[in-house]
């Protein structure tokens, strides 16, 4: 995709008016400060370098649509409009995200109420390195072991980006960066085909509880598993024993391929 202006060249305050500071004066004020820098030049190159849904049969159900400069991410559909899903453009290209979202990731976002966008790219990189690693293993991805493993963490300074933190002893995974600040500025409108029910829609149209940034955001731990909870997770603990010399893996070796020994035993294809 062409380079993209850094959002330090774009970062503009957004004064809300009175009916946004009612709907989204929750939200911690960093949060408006940043338009997205995609326009609609880039998503034609996106969809030319990514694959989007799961289905390449399905690719086209989706419309892609740019963020005009005065909206953000909390900002949801009005009333008589089309329900859209705010969605990140690094979910597609280096996390592997598929449209439409898993059962498990839905199930995680569902428990703990929080909106896919509301979650940070680092929070994304624990849901998908646990989905992955599971899925290759054979067995079921299950949000109770995820959620025994992981809580919702907010930031002290109010009610901004959400992510996940490992609880004491139960780490699996390092995070997929260090710093990751700048890529959740790169997020677009996800719109679905005239006629079309989407997948963030419930049976009577109204969007999931993880559609748009929620207020009810909540920590739901899960503190004891079941026997054969106990197993799976022990199992996945053990894993980088196999290596012998690694702690926990970090999620980018794993979601974008970029380390050779951690791909062969995992069995997953290496890019160099």
């Amino acid at each position: 995709m062409a380079k993209k202006k850094s959002c330090q060249n774009v970062r503009n305050p957004r004064v809300l008016s009175p009916v946004e500071t009612e709907l989204y004066g929750w939200v911690d004020a960093e949060v408006f400060t940043q338009s997205s820098v995609l326009t609609s030049e880039h998503l034609p190159e996106l969809r030319c370098e990514t694959r989007l849904a799961q289905d390449p049969a399905s690719e086209r159900d989706f419309v892609l649509k740019a963020a005009g400069p005065s909206h953000r991410l909390p900002f949801q559909a009005l009333e008589d409009r089309t329900h859209f899903l705010w969605v990140y453009a690094e979910l597609f290209m280096r996390l592997g995200v598929r449209l439409p979202f898993s059962d498990f990731q839905r199930d995680v976002l569902t428990q703990c109420r929080v909106a896919a966008s509301q979650l940070h790219l680092n929070g994304w990189g624990f849901l998908r390195t646990f989905e992955h690693v599971c899925l290759h293993f054979g067995f079921r991805p299950s949000w109770r072991i995820f959620l025994y493993t992981y809580q919702l963490h907010a930031p002290p300074h109010g009610n901004g980006f959400l992510s996940f933190r490992a609880n004491q002893g139960r780490r699996l995974f390092d995070a997929f960066e260090e710093s990751i600040q700048e890529l959740k500025w790169h997020y677009f409108k996800v719109l679905p085909l005239p006629s079309s029910r989407p997948f963030w829609l419930d049976d009577e149209g109204k969007p999931f509880p993880w559609v748009y940034w929620n207020s009810g955001a909540r920590e739901c731990q899960i503190t004891t598993l079941d026997p054969l909870e106990t197993l799976a997770f022990k199992f996945l603990q053990s894993l980088p024993v196999g290596l012998g010399k690694r702690s926990n893996f970090r999620c980018r070796w794993i979601l974008d391929r970029s380390d050779a020994e951690v791909g062969e035993f995992l069995g997953i294809p290496y890019y160099s």
